[in-house]
């Protein structure tokens, strides 16, 4: 039932759509996804990457359209996460002969707890080759971008880069390449993509982007989402480039998790205080807004202000979900803003305050803590302090 797509000739998608997946590990995918997967017709017959278990079915489907599953000679894992590997286990069923490349030695290392140590590996270090007939493919190590097996596969031939998860989207579409639709949808997801994912190893990223750079490339081919071809893949380089780079726009976030409002009157204020500086502002409630889309704009501020509601001694069950995502996520180098309000005890400011600092934002204003009934906020106080921290830069 399930189509091959030819990207090039001899090369072929084969991956898995995924129409109505929403979430991954906290991240929202209102678009849907794809994990992508990749047939070359050669000598020996070659496959990059597999897929998620439960989307084996699709994937072989689509490699019967172009030949018997049994044929594939060589397997390729550029990155051993379950969401590329979890189906490598059934796909070696339909494969039995297939040789399994993977990066030397971390690849070898977790593919092996997958499939056993009686498989045959083909492990390759960082720069190493491997002739498939009348193409060589070159494996150049990418370490946490964003594990540390992470590879990436090129084909001189085709001036193809097989990235894995560099320059992936999460977009579910009929369309297999970037130039076919909305560039600003599209970017979008590429920019809330490196944000929640790939942030973190900004440092790594760049790195790999460089080696990437010194490459002849007419076309990248992600693990997920759609494929960059012409100036599109000039247009993805050079937003990594400048994603890497973690410089923030002057843009201020402001999050908050409220209980009977007073919280929520606090970050009125601090938005109103950075809206009066001439500072652009997004202001999130926990309650109805997601926590990824939050980090994508988190990656642009130079402010983030975080504010919750004491209760039972600690913050709102939101606002410690929204804290766990942010340490593991955020940017060096920002400036953040603790405040909210309690009844007897100022205990979630100092928490936020606390968690922040260790997660590398600067903190020069002491929590901004509120009593629990509105009326008693001072409005003014709040509305100066943070005036007068976004006209200092």
């Amino acid at each position: 039932m399930f189509r091959a797509f030819q990207i090039s000739p001899d090369i072929y998608w084969v991956g898995a759509i995924e129409w109505n997946e929403r979430y991954i590990h906290g991240f929202s995918m209102p678009h849907g996804s794809t994990t992508n997967a990749y047939l070359i017709m050669d000598e020996q017959i070659t496959l990059i990457d597999t897929c998620m278990a439960g989307f084996e079915g699709e994937l072989l489907d689509r490699v019967a359209d172009v030949v018997d599953p049994a044929k594939i000679g060589i397997i390729i894992s550029n990155h051993s996460e379950k969401d590329h590997a979890g189906g490598l286990a059934r796909v070696l069923e339909a494969a039995p002969h297939a040789k399994i490349v993977t990066s030397d030695p971390k690849g070898l290392a977790i593919l092996k707890t997958y499939v056993g140590e009686e498989r045959e590996f083909l492990p390759m270090k960082s720069g190493e080759d491997l002739c498939i007939g009348s193409r060589t493919l070159r494996f150049i190590h990418t370490p946490m971008v964003h594990w540390p097996d992470n590879m990436v596969t090129y084909s001189e031939l085709d001036r193809i880069l097989f990235s894995n998860d560099a320059f992936g989207q999460f977009f579910a579409t009929s369309q297999r390449f970037a130039d076919e639709v909305d560039p600003c949808t599209l970017m979008g997801c590429a920019k809330k993509y490196f944000a929640n994912i790939i942030m973190p190893f900004a440092k790594q990223t760049a790195k790999a982007v460089a080696a990437v750079r010194q490459l002849d490339l007419r076309m990248v081919a992600p693990a997920h989402g759609l494929i960059w071809r012409g100036g599109e893949v000039e247009r993805i380089l050079s937003a990594y480039e400048k994603w890497c780079e973690l410089q923030p726009d002057g843009l201020a976030v402001v999050v908050y998790a409220t209980m009977y409002g007073s919280t929520a009157r606090m970050a009125q204020v601090i938005a109103e205080a950075f809206m009066a500086a001439g500072v652009s502002v997004r202001l999130y409630d926990l309650d109805v807004s997601d926590i990824s889309d939050i980090m994508t704009h988190v990656m642009d501020a130079q402010y983030v202000a975080v504010g919750s509601s004491t209760h039972n001694g600690t913050v709102l069950p939101l606002m410690g979900q929204f804290l766990t995502y942010l340490k593991g996520l955020a940017p060096k180098g920002r400036t953040g803003i603790a405040f909210g309000s309690y009844g007897w005890m100022a205990a979630a400011p100092k928490e936020i305050a606390a968690v922040m600092a260790a997660a590398g934002f600067q903190m020069p204003l002491e929590p901004q803590a509120s009593d629990w009934d509105e009326s008693t906020i001072n409005e003014d106080a709040l509305f100066q302090a943070v005036f007068a921290l976004a006209q200092q830069g």
